[in-house]
């Protein structure tokens, strides 16, 4: 099951991007903006020194307050409701609505907005599963709902495993993604991960083969610490899983069957391998 009630992951939103985002999504005088997750204000602020009416939802009522106080000391007079972003009674109607979320966020929010017929979504970083951006300038994806699906290919995994390096000091994000069967897509990690991270997929059913994001939220472990598990999602084959703490180089990896097997061999080494040099050396025996 995806821990969505455990889920909230907030992070600032670089100012550059922001307004590459209002920019793809020509913000200016008199157009209605509502930020999903808006944080301490900061998008509102900056759509309304364009000229914009601006609104916003977040969960996090000490981040809520802190909006409320940044727009007030600015003069801007802002509706920012507390609540939940899958609350449809919340979404208030909007030209353009600023979206900087987990794509399985996007995924899970997209019925919603796709009711808002004719406006526009505009992402950061990451766009929304199985729909084709309108126009894009990095790291800006700009969508018309209810939006243009992708192409479906062949349900599976992209790949047989995944080698994540992520940070010891602070929670952090990987976003997974595969093509479901349909049906119940709920997801969940296997025993190793307990305690280490969260799970969500973007759909809790599907009505049939569709892309699903799959986001895990990793919380801080110590340097060097290695863990082998594996994704599992309701109707698909498990997804090997592999993670390491490095305060160096931070991504994914592709794993083939070949290289989860050399990984898995060097773990039970006497000596098992606690670098991402290592980690990567083993998948190439």
């Amino acid at each position: 099951m995806s821990d969505l009630d455990t889920w909230p992951f907030w992070a600032p939103s670089q100012e550059a991007s922001v307004e590459a985002a209002l920019d793809l999504a020509g913000v200016g005088d008199g157009t209605r903006v509502c930020d999903l997750g808006c944080g301490d204000g900061q998008v509102l602020l900056a759509a309304a020194r364009r000229g914009a009416a601006v609104s916003g939802i977040e969960a996090d009522p000490d981040l809520v307050d802190e909006a409320r106080a940044h727009l007030e000391d600015a003069g801007i007079d802002a509706d920012i409701r507390l609540g939940d972003l899958f609350d449809p009674d919340l979404v208030l109607d909007a030209d353009v609505f600023f979206a900087y979320l987990a794509p399985a966020t996007l995924q899970r929010l997209l019925p919603t907005l796709q009711h808002h017929r004719s406006s526009h979504l505009v992402t950061v970083d990451f766009g929304v599963p199985g729909l084709v951006p309108t126009r894009r300038c990095d790291p800006a994806r700009l969508y018309r709902m209810p939006g243009r699906s992708r192409p479906v290919g062949a349900p599976g995994w992209p790949t047989a495993g995944t080698l994540v390096a992520t940070d010891p000091d602070c929670q952090s994000l990987s976003c997974l993604d595969l093509v479901h069967v349909g049906g119940a897509a709920g997801a969940h990690l296997s025993d190793e991960f307990a305690g280490l991270a969260s799970i969500v997929s973007g759909a809790d059913h599907l009505d049939g083969p569709a892309h699903l994001a799959v986001d895990l939220r990793w919380e801080p472990m110590d340097e060097g610490d290695v863990v082998a598990g594996a994704v599992h999602v309701d109707g698909m084959p498990d997804h090997a899983l592999v993670v390491v703490i490095t305060e160096e180089d931070h991504g994914m990896w592709e794993l083939s069957p070949g290289a989860i097997r050399g990984i898995h061999d060097a773990l039970v080494q006497s000596a098992p391998p606690s670098t991402l040099a290592e980690l990567l050396d083993a998948t190439a025996t």
